[in-house]
């Protein structure tokens, strides 16, 4: 349809149009390219119909009406760009019109499923000449510029931000950047946003999106990535060590992409932020015991450092590397005939920018000397004598060698050494991480908190289950998101939340796109289905171990009174039922034994062949790890829907029978509903760490007590349990 509205068009160009608009042809002409959706389709479109215009010289005169019609029927991002963009057409004042529109074609692009596809990231992967490339990348550029003028104050914005970075990396290489104004200007304005944003999401996006395309890129000068990394990356990343950690972990021994962005920093240029992010990434492979990464990054960063020692506001960052990666390395990755090359390079250009340095910079290249290998030919360095004296010359005086002294002052940390490590270790307090509602997702970050505090399942996803590659521009799984979302819940120290968006995108519809309100029970039973079908048959099979169990029916004929044993029936949930007749709150306990009493039901008899009233009773054959009871809160009344709004007496451990087994479990997470159905209302969980309850209410996260009864007693009278998470405490 697309291509016969673009054909369509063409034909009319051909003919003689009044672009002055005094018969309304422009506005018609306008009209009928709105129609087109495909984004390459109108963008060549609109190119033609400006050419013309320019052609023409005619002068353009669009009435106030008609230009919030065109805004508003317009089905292309790509062309509502272009109206932003071109001199031609005056669209002023209409910001309110743009961001609607925006608003609109991205709901219709996530629910259809092609907002990559919107975004070109396929057309730009599959170019294989430069003007393809060039015009694909213009026409990301363009749409990118306009989400960011007009779409950066939504909450849609927020949705689509990975997408945004991933088009963003498309754009443009290292050749080029320095003549792109319009990809400059972009990346100016994304660096403004990023600086006045307080979301963690948004700068962990910005690291992801470099993390993917460095698996794609040859090489490091490839697209945009140390231009992001230059202007972006480096200077206000807040939370910068709680990300560190968390890409630490995510990244598990793997280490592409501080090894990725070490190489693009150094060919893209070195300044203070990248010097200092570098002596980072080296710490954590020492940490990390990468002793091949370290030699490589060795043979390849001193070189580079060198280069740079006439930078003189770089001086100290420059010296911790030289320390770092000459001096305490040494003993354990050193080489005797390079670094004899390195040391010579290095004292020789102190001595020919002497004058260059302070007092103070000068008295570190003292101690520099006196750190200097005690197997370093010192006499045959060059210029190393004439630096000593011109050293003394300004009283600068050079320490005992390796004197302890010298030894803190200059931070020396011996690679490998347990004692660095232990300093290393000693990290801030964790705190505990909300999570950001996504607009009645509260159900959604009720259970995955829920999940989090069920350490069994945490570790399976954190520590033992194989991680997948990560690969450019493919959506992440059901499982990694799993892992992201876990590890920063485990990474932060400062009082911060996260955004679930990406684990929301992977789950099935109606809770990967819908924007409303879900039953929290419902979404846990199409969550763990969904794990099924994402996850190792062997990884879901440890899940179920945690959290699925096994009943067994007997029936008790009152024919021929012989028992007839049903089979084992799997559960996920054990669902507990208010008694009809309530007169005083229902006991937890109470509840279990009247869900495994004898309940009359009509039964074909196996054993006399009979159909009559039996009996029926239920005995769990095997109990899971962790229990999930779910309280029946919600019955059907004259054909309509209603909740039970009773409380109910929780107990901090509860006694149950396997077979005839009777095993204790403690109580560690409650998912509290409001209102009155269960699609509808708010969600809010209580969860126990360590020996602490807390109360998680999406990003807000409230200690509420240690003893347990008294954080029931702190219920509201609307605040209902209604699904209960235990652990087996013995065995």
């Amino acid at each position: 349809m697309d291509q016969t509205f673009y054909q369509n068009i063409q034909k009319k160009l051909e003919n003689k149009l009044d672009f002055s608009n005094k018969n309304d042809d422009l506005k018609n002409l306008l009209l009928e390219c709105n129609k087109i959706q495909n984004n390459v389709l109108g963008y060549k479109i609109m190119t033609q119909i400006f050419q013309a215009i320019q052609k023409s010289g005619q002068r353009v005169l669009l009435m106030d009406q008609d230009q919030v019609q065109i805004i508003k029927t317009c089905k292309s991002l790509a062309i509502l760009g272009y109206f932003y963009n071109q001199d031609q057409i005056k669209i002023s004042n209409k910001d309110k019109e743009f961001r609607e529109n925006i608003r609109t074609q991205i709901d219709e692009l996530q629910q259809q499923g092609n907002l990559e596809k919107a975004f070109l990231l396929d057309e730009a992967m599959k170019c294989k000449t430069k003007d393809e490339y060039i015009e694909i990348s213009n026409i990301i550029k363009i749409i990118v510029n306009l989400l960011i003028d007009f779409g950066n104050d939504s909450f849609h914005f927020t949705q689509i931000f990975d997408v945004i970075l991933n088009a963003l990396l498309l754009t443009g290489n290292n050749t080029t950047i320095g003549r792109d104004s319009q990809l400059l200007s972009i990346l100016d304005k994304l660096q403004k946003l990023l600086d006045d944003s307080t979301s963690p999401y948004l700068w962990t996006i910005v690291m992801e999106s470099i993390l993917n395309a460095s698996t794609y890129m040859e090489k490091p000068t490839d697209f945009v990535q140390p231009n992001m990394i230059a202007r972006i990356i480096i200077f206000k990343i807040p939370y910068i060590d709680d990300l560190f950690k968390y890409f630490g972990k995510y990244l598990g021994r793997c280490y592409k992409f501080e090894y990725k962005m070490f190489e693009s920093m150094l060919n893209f240029g070195v300044t203070q932020q990248t010097l200092e992010l570098i002596l980072k990434f080296s710490k954590q492979f020492v940490k990390d015991y990468q002793t091949e990464i370290l030699v490589e990054m060795r043979k390849n960063l001193i070189p580079n450092l060198i280069k740079y020692m006439k930078t003189i506001n770089c001086f100290d960052q420059i010296q911790n590397l030289f320390n770092y990666f000459l001096i305490s390395s040494f003993q354990q990755v050193g080489d005797q005939q390079l670094d004899q090359q390195h040391f010579t390079e290095i004292i020789n250009n102190y001595y020919k920018n002497f004058e260059l340095y302070s007092d103070k910079q000068l008295q570190r290249i003292a101690n520099f000397l006196a750190l200097l290998p005690d197997n370093l030919k010192k006499k045959n360095i060059k210029n190393y004598e004439q630096l000593e004296s011109k050293l003394r010359k300004k009283y600068i005086s050079i320490p005992p060698s390796h004197s302890n002294q010298l030894i803190q002052n200059e931070q020396i940390q011996i690679w490998f050494n347990e004692e660095n490590s232990q300093i290393e270790d000693k990290q801030p307090t964790q705190k505990l991480v909300g999570l950001r509602n996504l607009l009645n997702t509260c159900y959604l970050n009720s259970f995955i908190q829920a999940l989090f505090w069920t350490i069994d399942f945490r570790n399976l996803i954190i520590n033992e289950f194989k991680r997948e590659e990560v690969v450019f521009l493919k959506p992440f799984s059901l499982k990694t998101n799993f892992l992201r979302c876990f590890l920063f819940l485990d990474s932060m120290s400062d009082e911060i939340d996260y955004t679930p968006l990406l684990l929301k995108r992977s789950l099935r519809e109606p809770y990967k796109t819908d924007v409303r309100q879900q039953d929290a029970a419902e979404f846990g039973v199409h969550l763990f289905e969904d794990m099924e079908n994402n996850f190792d048959p062997e990884e879901y099979k440890k899940i179920k171990d945690i959290f699925y169990g096994m009943s067994k029916s007997t029936f008790q004929c009152k024919k021929c009174e012989k028992p007839t044993k049903g089979p084992d029936e799997e559960f996920m949930y054990i669902t507990l039922n208010f008694e009809n007749n309530r007169k005083e709150k229902d006991e937890i306990e109470k509840m279990i034994l009247r869900h495994q009493m004898k309940e009359q039901i009509t039964f074909n008899c196996e054993q006399c062949k009979n159909t009559s009233q039996s009996t029926r009773t239920l005995e769990f054959s095997k109990l899971p790890k962790n229990l999930i009871i779910q309280i029946n809160r919600f019955e059907f009344q004259q054909g309509m829907r209603s909740k039970i709004n009773d409380q109910i007496n929780l107990k901090p451990t509860i006694s149950i029978k396997e077979n005839q087994k009777q095993l204790t479990y403690e109580l560690y997470s409650i998912i509290i509903h409001f209102g009155e159905i269960p699609d509808a209302g708010h969600y809010t969980v209580y969860c126990k760490v360590k020996d602490e309850w807390y109360r998680f209410d999406d990003s807000i996260v409230t200690k509420v007590d240690r003893d347990f009864d008294k954080v029931q007693r702190n219920f509201k009278k609307e605040e209902t349990p209604y699904l209960l998470f235990f652990r087996r405490k013995d065995g």
